[in-house]
């Protein structure tokens, strides 16, 4: 608790635009560069690992983990007031319809309310009521965990949709339309230091706690696939460098939008595929397995409803967190329902790829055939603002 405290205490004021104008910080990648100090939005991620943290102590310390989770702990947004999880996890991402987010309206679609989405669930989570009421710790603490992921994501969308219509409106200054990328980006990437690597190749690090790095961690799994978290800083550069001053282009500012969701959509794939293997478990279910599959499909789960709401709401019915057995067959199944998604997604079979632990000669271990499907990604851009001196 005293850690907790005293975050609270010496948390800074809200970020704005860099002083000196050249001293930008970067995130965890260590490439993109923002065009304005987005390290207070970045810390957000910090109170993702942080409950992480409580959930590890033996026992499991929920109370502080709700602490967190209501009243924030590193992400100041200036004056004493902090932004927390669930405050994300509660906004209206479309302002009341000013801004276009189908991330969020496809969600709140889907699952019937902003609460119902995520909030309920980690709520009921840490108090061991509703879907968590007599479940095993680790279950609750998969749920809690993993869905704080999904907020994350869901709110990096928020920021890039605040980024898309304040350039339609002209305001295209660094502090204004690049200013709400430069905090999609934020959140997305987080700014915690990478205790091994740099940030962008090899294995992911572990320690980001952060949507970019549980890509990574997709990226990994799917080898022979698109490396999402690696092709997404180049898409963040783009729309970025397409919103500043007279360089703004609107269509290819919707594109790095676009880019993103389909990096979100892959990373959701591959966890659904993945974690329904593991759910089954050889024939006993296993409950975190379940808990980890719901959250990351989840994660893009309502931007795919937009496109066919049957095949998510079959594919949701695998991942019912009050399924008691998982049939061998589910995997399979998930398999086969999520490629049917692939041409309106915009995204390929090979972009996807194949799980590495696949079990030999069954479903999982084979790629889908592209035939008829031309789906590219943005390439993005590598020219990064010179303001990371």
């Amino acid at each position: 608790m005293h850690f907790t405290l005293l975050a609270l205490m010496v948390a800074g004021a809200e970020a704005g635009a860099c002083t000196p104008v050249d001293s930008c910080p970067k995130l965890s990648d260590g490439l993109y560069c923002p065009v304005n100090d987005v390290t207070e939005h970045a810390d957000i991620n910090r109170d993702v690992a942080l409950i992480k943290s409580y959930l590890d102590e033996t026992p499991l310390n929920y109370a502080m983990a709700k602490e967190v989770y209501t009243m924030g702990n590193f992400s100041s947004k200036g004056a004493g007031n902090m932004r927390t999880l669930q405050d994300l996890a509660q906004k209206d991402m479309t302002v009341g319809g000013k801004y276009t987010n189908v991330f969020y309206s496809g969600a709140v679609s889907l699952y019937g309310s902003t609460n119902a989405v995520w909030h309920d669930y980690i709520i009921a989570c840490l108090d061991g009521t509703g879907v968590c009421n007599g479940k095993t710790d680790s279950f609750r603490q998969y749920v809690v965990n993993k869905a704080l992921i999904g907020v994350v994501t869901a709110y990096a969308t928020y920021e890039f949709g605040a980024a898309v219509w304040k350039g339609a409106n002209g305001e295209t200054a660094d502090t204004q339309a690049a200013y709400a990328w430069d905090e999609g980006a934020a959140f997305y990437i987080g700014n915690i230091a990478p205790v091994l690597g740099d940030g962008y190749t090899g294995s992911a690090p572990g320690n980001l706690y952060s949507p970019y790095e549980f890509n990574w961690k997709r990226d990994i799994d799917f080898p022979d696939g698109t490396s999402t978290h690696t092709e997404a800083v180049p898409i963040l550069n783009y729309g970025l460098i397409n919103l500043r001053g007279a360089a703004y282009t609107a269509a290819n500012v919707k594109a790095a939008e676009l880019g993103m969701y389909k990096i979100f959509s892959i990373a959701a794939i591959r966890s659904a595929i993945k974690y329904a293997w593991k759910a089954y478990n050889g024939g006993t279910m296993e409950p975190k397995y379940l808990a980890e599959g719901w959250a990351y499909w989840r994660s893009a789960s309502g931007y795919m409803s937009t496109f066919n709401a049957t095949t998510v709401q079959a594919v949701d019915a695998l991942f019912d967190l009050n399924l008691t057995t998982v049939p061998e067959n589910t995997a399979c199944t998930v398999k086969t329902l999520v490629e049917s998604l692939y041409p309106d997604l915009g995204i390929t079979c090979a972009m996807v790829g194949k799980w590495k632990d696949a079990p030999a000669g069954g479903c999982l271990d084979s790629v889908c055939s592209d035939t008829g499907n031309s789906a590219t990604l943005l390439n993005g851009s590598t020219a990064f603002p010179d303001m990371c001196k």
